[in-house]
């Protein structure tokens, strides 16, 4: 079914253009931007709602552009590769306002009105550090169509960095790796920046044998960009099938070195496990981390609580400004990671405990316990049922950091009824050519 044509209202939450049909209906349209006019194939239809992509523009916004790349419109991962990338910084911005604006909350309506600019990425194209690959069933490592389980084989992502790029071309050069990406579900490669090299994360379908250790083993010898190759599997915990000798007893880590900078004060030295999580953009990862330490602000004589403290990216340059801080996760190899990074950074007043979030801060307000400052940076679900336990034990300052505008809206709604004011907000681009964006708020007790 086409529909022609239709006048493009706005960008939303999600990187769809907004038009409307005449009977009050909404049309999501992907690859559209705001005042063009397009003609439209319906992919799916809704009581309420339809979902469309744009198939022919009559008029174009002033930023429209020619994808980079060749799998745009297929692969499902980038969608705003259309849009040069002062526009994608000016979209994202009206993204996170428009949801502000139209919220019930008179005051979060008026947050609107100290949205800054957004912190644009160094790199656009290159930055990513990490990607994960679907397998077909031919065994070609690929992404998946948007809102499809069907597989795009690719054999490079513009957005990732080159070594990944590199990595991925050599191994799809041996037939080793076709076969055995047969029993594999899915990839993931990483650039360990220490190394300066490439990590592999199979996901396979059934517990490793011994010939699939002989191919990683293989690979690594054949190979000069990969270090080391990694098993796990739904009955098999992850496990190293094969390294090059030079990647030492660390084999499962990961790590990063931040130079010195004003900023921050000392050089930074962070490190992760493999299937942990990190910003996969290390480049403008400073940057957040200094938006955080800006908004945090914690003084000599203050303590701080880091909640979904990961492995440490805000802790540690939080716990060098502050008297005490304590870390929780829930994760286990992300305490690991997080101790280990404290211990390096040689640090004596830091804390990390692994521990359901929601129970952890059920438990501090029952201990009366209270810190100066809180950072909080959840995963995309945001932090829903919390807002009364932080109300409770911030003392002064609480920083949220968002990955999701709607999310960030709905929590910022409700820690403001708790008695919060919001002060500041800072959009920061970790995802060029996507709708994603990162956003940090400060509030401050009333």
């Amino acid at each position: 079914m086409n529909i022609n044509p239709l006048t493009i209202k706005k960008l939303i939450n999600g990187g769809y253009g907004l038009a409307r049909l005449e009977d009050g209906r909404s049309v999501l349209i992907q690859r559209a931007l705001p005042g063009e006019c397009v003609d439209i194939r319906v992919t799916d239809e809704k009581k309420s709602y339809i979902q469309g992509t744009a198939t022919r523009i009559h008029t174009s916004h002033p930023a429209r552009i020619t994808p980079a790349c060749p799998h745009y419109g297929d692969c499902g991962g980038c969608d705003l590769q259309h849009c040069d990338y002062a526009g994608q910084l000016t979209l994202k911005k009206e993204i996170i306002a428009d949801l502000l604006l139209r919220h019930g909350s008179p005051l979060l309506q008026e947050a609107a009105d100290i949205l800054t600019e957004p912190l644009p990425s160094p790199l656009i194209f290159g930055y990513r550090q990490r990607i994960r690959l679907q397998i077909d069933p031919a065994g070609r490592p690929g992404f998946k169509r948007f809102h499809s389980h069907e597989i795009i084989p690719i054999c490079r992502c513009l957005l990732a960095r080159e070594e990944l790029n590199q990595a991925l071309a050599d191994l799809q050069g041996h037939a080793a790796f076709t076969g055995l990406m047969r029993h594999c579900l899915e990839l993931e490669l990483l650039v360990d920046p220490a190394a300066a090299r490439v990590v592999c994360l199979m996901r396979l379908m059934r517990k490793p044998r011994p010939k699939d250790v002989e191919t990683a083993a293989h690979l690594c010898r054949e190979i000069p960009l990969i270090d080391r190759i990694f098993f796990q599997a739904e009955s098999f915990p992850l496990g190293n099938a094969a390294k090059k000798p030079a990647a030492g007893d660390g084999e499962r880590t990961l790590g990063i070195v931040y130079p010195p900078d004003n900023e921050i004060a000392a050089a930074l030295e962070l490190s992760w496990e493999v299937g942990g999580f990190c910003q996969v953009n290390l480049a403008q990862n400073l940057r957040l981390i200094k938006t955080v330490l800006d908004f945090a602000n914690p003084a000599a004589d203050e303590d701080v609580l880091d909640l979904f403290c990961g492995m440490g990216n805000f802790s540690i340059p939080l716990a060098g400004r502050c008297r005490n801080l304590l870390g929780i996760e829930g994760q286990a190899s992300a305490i690991r990671s997080a101790r280990a990074n404290s211990r390096r950074a040689g640090l004596s007043n830091t804390e990390f405990c692994q521990m359901p979030l929601h129970t952890a801060c059920d438990e501090l307000v029952g201990t009366a316990r209270s810190f100066a400052c809180v950072v909080i940076d959840p995963p995309r679900q945001g932090a829903p049922g919390l807002a009364r336990q932080l109300a409770t034990f911030t003392g002064k300052r609480l920083v949220y950091i968002s990955c999701d505008p709607a999310t960030l809206c709905r929590d910022l709604a409700e820690l403001i009824k708790t008695g919060f004011t919001l002060r500041r907000l800072q959009p920061i681009d970790m995802f060029p050519q996507t709708h994603h964006i990162e956003t940090v708020a400060l509030l401050e007790k009333n």
